[in-house]
Formats: C-alpha cells, sequence, structure tokens
C-alpha cells in the first residue's frame, strides 16, 4: 500500500510506502525507498512515467467528480531492473467541510504472471485462427489442449497421445501415398530435435475426406525456465489456393517457354533456349550432328520434303536422350545434343547407334532419298559453352568422310 496527505489546496504533503510494497519492487527499506514522490516516479518505466504521472495529478485535480474507488494498471521497474505489471487500487479520503482531498490511499498487485497469460492465450488463440486445426502439446506426457478444429478431425476417434491422435488423423483423412512419410515425420524425438534446431518442421499431405491439400507444421509453443521446450504447437494450414495458384503459374510459365524456347517445326528446343538457359551449365558430353547434304535434298526434292527431314531426325534424337538431357535444333540442319551424366563408350555407342538408324529414315513420297549423318562428340566435364567448340572441331573430322562420328575427349 501506499498513503498521499494534502493540505486543504491539494498540495502533496506526504508520500509513504508500507514494507509489502518495498518487497514487491525488490527494495529493503526506508533508506533504500525514501517515503518520497519521487521515488514512486522513478519505479515508473520511463517511457511511460510522463503519462502515469500525468494520470495521478488529473485525478487529484477532479477528485470530487471521481467515485471513491479509482483503478490503474501499469508498469513498474523493479530495483533489480525487472519489469512487472499492477493493477493499483486507491480511494480519496475528503474532509467533510469542503470537500478538499485530505488523503488519497491506494494499494498495488503484482499481475505479471496474469499478464503474461493473458497476452499468451491471445497469441494462442490468434494462431488458432491461423490454422485449419490446432492443437497445444505438453512435451513432457504428449497430453494437448484443442486450439481449433474442423468437422474432419471431430470424427477421429480421440486418444490422449497427441501423436496418436494425429496419426488417427492420417489414417481417417489422408490420401494414402502421403501416410508412411507422415508416420515417419509424426515422432516425438525428431520433432522436438528439428523444432529446437530449426524453430519448426512441417509437411504437405493430401486430405481425401476434405479434397483438400495442407501444410502440417509443429513449432515452440513454451519454454521452461532453463530454456527447454515446456510445449509445442501443432497446426494444420489449408495450402490448396495457393498450390492451386503455384501450378497455374507453373502452367504459365510451362506454357511462356514452349512458346519460346521450343522450334516451331521440329518440336524440340531451340538455339535461344541454349543461349539462354543452357551454356553456361555443367555437363558430361556435348555432340554436334547434322544432315549430310541437307542443300542437295532441299533442291532435289524441295522444302517440305526437307522439312519433313528435320522433323524426323529431330524425333530420333530426341527419342534417344534421358528426360534430363538436351536436344537441340542448333539451326538449320544442325544439331545439338547435351549429356549430362555418360560414359566415353556409352556416347560412342549412342553416335553409332544414329549413325545406322538415320539410314532407316524413309520418306513416303520420295523413298528414293538417302539420308546420313555425321556426328563430332565432346566428351569430358566442363561448360556446355566450352565443349561446343570441341564438339564442332569432332563434326569437322567426321564431315570430311561424311556418314559417321567422331569423340573427342578432353
Amino acid at each position: 500500500m501506499y498513503f498521499c496527505t494534502f493540505d486543504r489546496d491539494e498540495n502533496l504533503l506526504g508520500f509513504e510506502f508500507n514494507d509489502e510494497t518495498r518487497q514487491m519492487i525488490g527494495y529493503d527499506g526506508l533508506e533504500d525507498l525514501p517515503d518520497e514522490f519521487d521515488s514512486w516516479v522513478k519505479t515508473l518505466i520511463p517511457e511511460e512515467r510522463e503519462g502515469i504521472v500525468k494520470l495521478f495529478w488529473d485525478s487529484v485535480r477532479v477528485h470530487r467528480e471521481l467515485p471513491d474507488i479509482t483503478h490503474a494498471t501499469y508498469r513498474m521497474k523493479k530495483k533489480d531492473g525487472a519489469i512487472i505489471w499492477v493493477t493499483g487500487a486507491g480511494r480519496f479520503i475528503r474532509r467533510p467541510d469542503d470537500g478538499s482531498l485530505e488523503i488519497y490511499m491506494g494499494c498495488y498487485r503484482d499481475i505479471t504472471a496474469q499478464h503474461e497469460l493473458e497476452e499468451y492465450l491471445r497469441i494462442i488463440e490468434a494462431i488458432g485462427k491461423i490454422f485449419n486445426f490446432c492443437i497445444f502439446i505438453d512435451v513432457n506426457d504428449m497430453s494437448y489442449r484443442m486450439i481449433s478444429t474442423n468437422e474432419y478431425v471431430e470424427m477421429v476417434p480421440k486418444d490422449t497421445d497427441a501423436l496418436q491422435f494425429l496419426r488417427n488423423n492420417v489414417d481417417a483423412s489422408v490420401a494414402e501415398s502421403f501416410r508412411k512419410s507422415l508416420y515417419d515425420w509424426l515422432n516425438r524425438d525428431k520433432i522436438l530435435a528439428a523444432v529446437e534446431e530449426h524453430g519448426s518442421t512441417s509437411m504437405e499431405f493430401y486430405s481425401e475426406s476434405a479434397h483438400r491439400w495442407f501444410n502440417g507444421i509443429f513449432m515452440v509453443g513454451d519454454r521452461k525456465e532453463d530454456g527447454s521446450i515446456a510445449h509445442i504447437v501443432y497446426g494444420c494450414m489449408d495450402t490448396t489456393e495457393a498450390k492451386l495458384q503455384n501450378l497455374a503459374q507453373q502452367k504459365m510459365i510451362s506454357e511462356f517457354e514452349t512458346e519460346i524456347y521450343i522450334d516451331s517445326l521440329s518440336k524440340i528446343r531451340n538455339r535461344r533456349y541454349l543461349d539462354e538457359k543452357l551454356v553456361y551449365e555443367p555437363c558430361k558430353a556435348v555432340v554436334m550432328a547434322d544432315i549430310d547434304l541437307f542443300k542437295d535434298i532441299n533442291d532435289s526434292a524441295g522444302h517440305l520434303t526437307g522439312d519433313e527431314v528435320i522433323k524426323k531426325i529431330a524425333n530420333i534424337l530426341e527419342q534417344s536422350v534421358r528426360k534430363e538431357d538436351v536436344v537441340i535444333r542448333y539451326g538449320g540442319d544442325e544439331f545439338m545434343m547435351v549429356f549430362f551424366d555418360i560414359t566415353k563408350e556409352d556416347i560412342e555407342n549412342k553416335l553409332s547407334y544414329l549413325n545406322s538408324i538415320s539410314k532407316e529414315i524413309t520418306l513416303e513420297d520420295n523413298p528414293e532419298v538417302q539420308i546420313t549423318m555425321s556426328f563430332g562428340g565432346a566428351f569430358g566435364t566442363g561448360l556446355v559453352n566450352n565443349l561446343i567448340e570441341i564438339a564442332d572441331k569432332a563434326l569437322y573430322e567426321s564431315k570430311k568422310k561424311r556418314d559417321g562420328y567422331t569423340v573427342i575427349a578432353i
């Protein structure tokens, strides 16, 4: 408690703390915290001090209009620097003859723990609004309190163990292809280790019951005084709209790349793709290839036949590589192949095969046209850009005789 006495003009005459108040804010006796108004002022938080003092004097000035008991909640600074929340209740004692202020008597109560709990509960409630389904888990025994729920969770068999309850949710609603990874993820020790190291751990899954995509996440709820985790929060967030938007963006990107990076005639990647996406990528081999005497084919059988040859060659080359390797129409009747993981023996075998199969191409309207190809390969780990020149030299050697291949190892 504390007491303030006033004269008839309501000037402050005295200010007095009792021992319990001194103990509450960490002071020891009268000498440590004198009975002075300024002693009270110095216990206030500096950034709030002016406002609290003004509130005090305003209440003195208008005390006749105030009820007998007034209330205020604010922060005080203890002697050791710790900050506490206090709630104060005060009573004005007025002189009966003129109603002037004689005594203001007040008391404090430390409400720090209550205030922190209320603040914490507000945070937990806010988290619950973010998540479609959310629980607050005690890591000691894995008991939990439901913060938010949904109709699908409500149909799941309950269990006192949070992780078993979550496994029940997996069994009841999650698509089978996701279940094993989720079972592995729902491991107490793994979760705590991940949360301790990274602050959270998450996993995406698809709910067959809701026909929606979700992202499950564990994160720190609060910690004990020794710093160890006391509680964790599990939340489940609906990510369907974001996922659909992402898929739509990917589709747009794919359509954009199809438009600018695919050769309109051969339907394989074009020179622009090489220049903008591939030229500085590391690879294992680059092959340059062209159709022997292609000008003669155009001159004798016509450009439409030449276009048909280009398309058939492009299809053969595209079918001969793995998904991660790349076939490019380099220009005219010249093609390029980039391999990211291949041996020298395999590249030679592949070029031998392509050399043979290209001869088997037949043109429906011009069966007399014979097609052969020349290949030049550069084998060895390096940037695509650096291997192109070597592959060109190898192709030049093959073109001296035509209908063959040359591989230069670096």
